[in-house]
């Protein structure tokens, strides 16, 4: 079956990597954000996230992509997750994980594959030298 991905982030960081991917794959990525304010809190980012999974029909599988782990964000899918076993939660946002993420929509291995990317995508690029030393 077809997961159903969610963006979590403080400020405007899962709309923007959003719609960074949109630049890459156009208009059919379209998943749901929760951008936690300043002022929400706990309670208004549960509230944001709620409102997002009571239209996410009741068997579809919900992977939630937060920002940073052990941030607001990220603490508050968790405590969902507790609660509902639809949801895996994956922290370390990135472009190249909702990249991933699009493609790997019907896949039950979907979480190990963006912890993967996610961890490939922390590196430090070397210039190939191609004359000799």
């Amino acid at each position: 079956m077809k997961h159903q991905v969610i963006l979590m982030s403080h400020g405007s960081m899962a709309k923007e990597t959003l719609n960074s991917a949109k630049m890459i794959l156009g208009d059919t990525l379209d998943y749901p954000v929760v951008s936690m304010q300043a002022d929400d809190g706990i309670k208004g980012t549960l509230a944001k996230l709620e409102e997002i999974l009571q239209t996410i029909p009741e068997k579809q599988p919900i992977v939630i992509i937060a920002d940073l782990l052990g941030g607001t964000p990220a603490n508050v899918a968790v405590l969902k997750s507790n609660s509902d076993p639809r949801i895996k939660v994956v922290t370390g946002l990135n472009l190249g994980m909702v990249l991933e993420s699009f493609f790997a929509l019907e896949d039950s291995e979907i979480v190990t594959r963006l912890l993967d990317v996610g961890v490939k995508a922390v590196t430090q690029p070397q210039l190939e030298n191609d004359e000799e030393e």
